[in-house]
């Protein structure tokens, strides 16, 4: 009787350890396209479908887990918060997609197309900031390039400020999500034209 109870306690402490170094689940998240607040408007005649080219991102933010400020020169990384794809492809497609929602049809070219002898205007954007404070509160500035056929390139930057709805870091995604479509908006009467 007493081996079969120090078994048992074995089993239990075994059990109590076991459960102690269990990690949390691993919750994984992405972007999302946000429907303009306005219809769309109509295009110049003839004017030449856009192509958002490959976007480019700070290297504190390439990594797989979500990640947010919580000081001048600390970074918090949710390691059992990740994104579903990579950020920059993920930017890419909203991006992408929060445009074409905005502009007349056939406006917006597929960013994945491949390679054709048809003209498109190439915008490139360069992101240099997109993080969120402690509060979750994210901001973005971005530089882009819009290059059209045969005429020189047009350029600008833009810094957009978007509170939060949450916390962190399970509310980083929507806030960014909405910095996005709102740079799509600033974007817009450009790329009409």
């Amino acid at each position: 009787m007493s081996r079969l109870r120090q078994i048992a306690g074995c089993l239990l402490v075994c059990g109590a350890l076991l459960s102690c170094g269990s990690s949390p689940p691993t919750r994984y998240y992405a972007l999302n396209d946000i429907a303009p607040s306005a219809a769309a408007g109509g295009a110049t005649a003839g004017a030449i479908p856009v192509r958002l080219e490959p976007v480019s991102i700070p290297a504190e933010l390439d990594r797989p887990e979500l990640v947010n400020h919580s000081g001048a020169n600390q970074v918090n990384i949710a390691d059992a918060d990740r994104w579903a794809a990579p950020l920059d492809e993920q930017i890419r497609r909203t991006l992408s997609d929060d445009l074409a929602a905005r502009l007349p049809e056939g406006l917006v070219a597929d960013p994945n197309e491949p390679a054709t002898s048809d003209p498109r205007r190439r915008l490139s954007v360069s992101i240099g900031q997109f993080e969120a404070d402690a509060s979750c509160r994210v901001t973005l500035s971005v530089s882009w390039s819009l290059q059209q056929p045969q005429v020189g390139a047009q350029n600008g930057s833009q810094r957009i400020e978007q509170p939060s709805a949450g916390a962190c870091p399970g509310a980083l995604p929507a806030a960014m999500s909405r910095a996005l479509a709102t740079l799509a908006d600033t974007l817009t009467p450009l790329l009409a034209r």
